[in-house]
């Protein structure tokens, strides 16, 4: 028994760091395993990238990375990439183009308005002077003495520069930035005392102290405040934000007839451990201390060839199965969702819900209406098939409000209570507060607030 116990501890102790290499590569999404690759070719000698001719079945046993759903059956390589080629090509992602600088984004308005010289001049002139806030924090005398213009005129392109946009470019101060952006609000008054005088109430949540001395309600003082949420103390600053990079997805997803087809981005280099090197491990003349370290990198290369492949295997079978789930969203949008567990799906491919969630971690998939992370096609709600009443997802609820609102009478908004009326009518079934929650959580404000 002894023994047993000793023989079942080294197994577990050989396998634990496999399986912890396993769980880790498969929630890389494939930019990072990619990246990981290229890591280890650098680092480990022993592991080298196939021939052309060999491809990765034949090498480390990888199920083919096309799958069409309508059938279940991997389709040929040959015929999948062909027919992927074609149908992949609208949907490849795009990079995001180079945000303008400030000053190009000023001389691109300057040119749509037709100003006149040399005011159109002098407004590009003062742009230069602006700071990475877009407002001007230096002296307009100092702008006339650099540049040789008149302070009239630089003061005339100061109040122009105002109109751009973003708004309130130019200002001295962020107040003066977000006043000028309120320009035409009946509050506007209002809205200078709050940032005058009563910011440090504010801040303290002094509610009703501020509305007692600006003698109006507290409900009235929420709904200035509200409003002065969108009002932007640093209107230049999205010119100097970091431009986030594009999302890559991990696969490709395409309806074709009656069924959907599946394939794998980011086309894994098929990998295999250098044959040269293995001779040199199987051979007992040569030198212990190189066999002895082979060893290590030959045992890495393996257990990285093997995470790699249990990953493709694994998200592929998982995503074969959401979308055979969620069909209806490739042809209706987000309204087309329907709820889903990760247990539910787990429990369909024998997996447990936390391999789920690993697979689809971080992951994204390219469709026809766009890049959809994976996680959103699952909201924790049971489908109705399995004895819940709830038939609508989250996402589908969500995305009926949202056109419900975009469509609306702008001068007769649709209140929560009225939302409620008319996604019953849909059959669907929410309480108001769901309806105000999902509102909230689309930026859509209040049915008195987007009346016009």
């Amino acid at each position: 028994m002894r023994l047993e116990a000793r023989g079942q501890q080294r197994l577990e102790q050989k396998l634990l760091p496999q399986m912890l290499q396993s769980i880790e590569v498969l929630q890389l999404a494939t930019v990072d395993l990619l990246s990981l690759v290229d890591h280890e070719l650098q680092s480990n000698e022993t592991l080298e990238l196939a021939s052309p001719t060999e491809t990765a079945s034949e090498i480390d046993g990888t199920d083919p990375q096309f799958l069409d759903i309508g059938t279940g059956k991997p389709a040929s390589g040959s015929r999948a990439a062909e027919d992927a080629g074609d149908a992949l090509r609208a949907l490849l992602e795009s990079q995001p183009a180079p945000v303008d600088s400030l000053v190009e984004s000023i001389r691109l308005q300057v040119a749509f308005r037709n100003l006149e010289e040399p005011l159109a001049d002098a407004v590009v002139q003062l742009a230069q002077f602006l700071d990475e806030r877009g407002l001007l924090s230096v002296p307009l005398q100092e702008v006339a003495s650099a540049t040789g213009l008149e302070i009239s005129l630089l003061e005339e392109a100061r109040g122009a520069l105002g109109t751009f946009e973003p708004r309130g470019l130019g200002a001295s101060t962020g107040v003066e930035s977000m006043l000028t952006q309120a320009a035409g609000d009946p509050d506007v008054g209002l809205m200078e005392r709050i940032l005058t005088q009563h910011l440090e109430e504010l801040a303290k949540n002094k509610l009703p102290q501020v509305a007692k001395d600006l003698d109006i309600g507290i409900e009235e003082l929420e709904s200035v405040i509200e409003r002065m949420r969108g009002l932007l103390p640093a209107p230049g600053a999205v010119f100097f934000e970091e431009i986030e990079p594009a999302i890559k997805p991990d696969a490709h997803v395409w309806l074709e007839g009656d069924g959907v087809r599946v394939v794998l981005a980011g086309a894994l280099p098929a990998r295999m451990v250098n044959s040269t090197y293995e001779a040199i491990l199987l051979d007992r003349t040569q030198d212990k201390q190189l066999r002895d370290y082979l060893r290590s990198k030959v045992r890495s290369a393996r257990d990285l060839i093997g995470a790699i492949s249990m990953r493709q295997r694994t998200l592929l079978r998982v995503v074969e199965a959401v979308m055979r789930r969620q069909r209806k969203f490739l042809l209706e949008g987000r309204v087309g969702l329907r709820p889903m567990r990760m247990a539910d799906l787990g429990q369909e491919l024998d997996l447990h819900a936390s391999t789920i969630s690993r697979a689809i971690a971080g992951k994204h998939i390219s469709t026809a209406l766009g890049t959809v992370a994976l996680r959103d096609f699952f909201d924790g709600a049971r489908d109705s098939r399995s004895g819940s009443q709830n038939k609508h997802a989250r996402g589908a609820v969500a995305q009926r409000i949202s056109d419900l609102v975009a469509a609306e009478d702008r001068q007769n908004p649709l209140s929560d209570e009225t939302l409620v009326e008319k996604l019953r009518a849909m059959g669907i079934e929410v309480a108001r507060r769901t309806v105000a929650k999902f509102r909230g959580e689309l930026g859509l404000p209040a049915s008195y607030q987007r009346r016009r």
